[in-house]
């Protein structure tokens, strides 16, 4: 807290004391997914917000879909062109901006990896170097909401549980899949699993339920690596009558909240994208000011967000929600 306390004060005075030397200001480089997904939106807005506080300029550069991973790229190479002193990247997958990204490693540009969605043994197999990770690791997510909903049906649990991944290829989804399933085989381990991806995506996951009600009525449990397919399959339980089905998300998104609140969906695994965001700036600025050593995993902090705990209000980590 001192650090951070000295280095806006050094910040302010260096800007009082030299005002006509504010394009000087250091520039960061955000490389998101798309702002369809609010998941995004929210980060964006933390990393703008810890931007203004701390006097750094942000450009923010978003694509149009969950897949649009040329767009990404071209971005990114768009964004070098500025000359940024750091790079924040929630990449659509491992492999796409490794290119860019060894370039800005050559250019000796800091790279932050937002919510684990760069394979760090690739990327650093590629020549990039990754000043730190921010968020939550995708494994123990996965393995927070097993552990929830095996207290929801109890050890002995027996029946179908539907598992639902993003896109192929993303390891993000990958590990919060693989997670759950590691650990609810622990846990309750009567229950069978079944591993589909629903590519982040409302009305494909929705469908993806109704084929898998018409083989198992009896669906006990639906895990979706992000809100955006849980509330799909919600909705689509819903529709079935099947609204007694435990659904549980990860992210916390404001569509998620509102279902939770709305007796709908179950819970979600907040991952408060906004802290996400903020923090990752306020780290990065600390870091170039004053080379701050960083561990190269930062974890930011995650709630299991049911009714009960957004009603009452007793976790500290919901004010976090966007």
């Amino acid at each position: 807290m001192i650090k951070h306390v000295m280095w806006m004060a050094a910040l302010a005075a260096g800007l009082a004391a030299a005002p006509a030397q504010a394009q000087d200001k250091p520039l960061f480089g955000a490389i998101l997914k798309t702002p369809a997904n609010p998941h995004w939106n929210a980060m964006a807005a933390g990393i703008r917000d810890a931007a203004g506080k701390l006097g750094v300029d942000v450009v923010v550069s978003t694509v149009e879909s969950e897949s649009a991973a040329e767009q990404q790229l071209n971005n990114c190479e768009s964004m070098l062109l500025r000359n940024p002193k750091a790079l924040l990247v929630g990449a659509i997958n491992s492999n796409i901006l490794l290119p860019c990204l060894k370039k800005a490693s050559d250019q000796g540009i800091a790279i932050v990896d937002l919510d684990y969605n760069l394979d760090r043994s690739i990327a650093e197999g590629a020549g990039v170097k990754v000043t730190f990770t921010a968020g939550n690791d995708g494994a123990v997510t996965g393995g927070v909401a097993a552990d929830f909903i095996a207290r929801q049906l109890g050890a002995d649990a027996a029946g179908p549980v539907l598992v639902l991944e993003g896109l192929p290829g993303n390891p993000v989804g990958a590990a919060r899949g693989k997670g759950f399933r590691d650990e609810i085989a622990k846990v309750a381990p009567k229950l069978t699993q079944t591993t589909l991806n629903g590519d982040w995506d409302r009305t494909k996951s929705a469908n993806i339920v109704n084929d898998m009600l018409q083989r198992n009525p009896d669906l006990k449990a639906v895990f979706a690596a992000n809100d955006t397919m849980a509330v799909g399959a919600e909705e689509a339980l819903q529709a079935a009558g099947k609204g007694d089905v435990i659904t549980v998300g990860v992210d916390g998104s404001a569509d998620a909240i509102d279902s939770i609140k709305a007796g709908r969906l179950t819970a979600t695994v907040g991952q408060f994208p906004y802290l996400v965001g903020y923090r990752s700036v306020e780290l990065l600025a600390e870091h170039l000011q004053g080379g701050k050593a960083l561990d190269g995993y930062q974890s930011t902090g995650q709630s299991v967000l049911t009714r009960q705990a957004l009603e009452q209000k007793t976790d500290a980590m919901i004010q976090y929600l966007r």
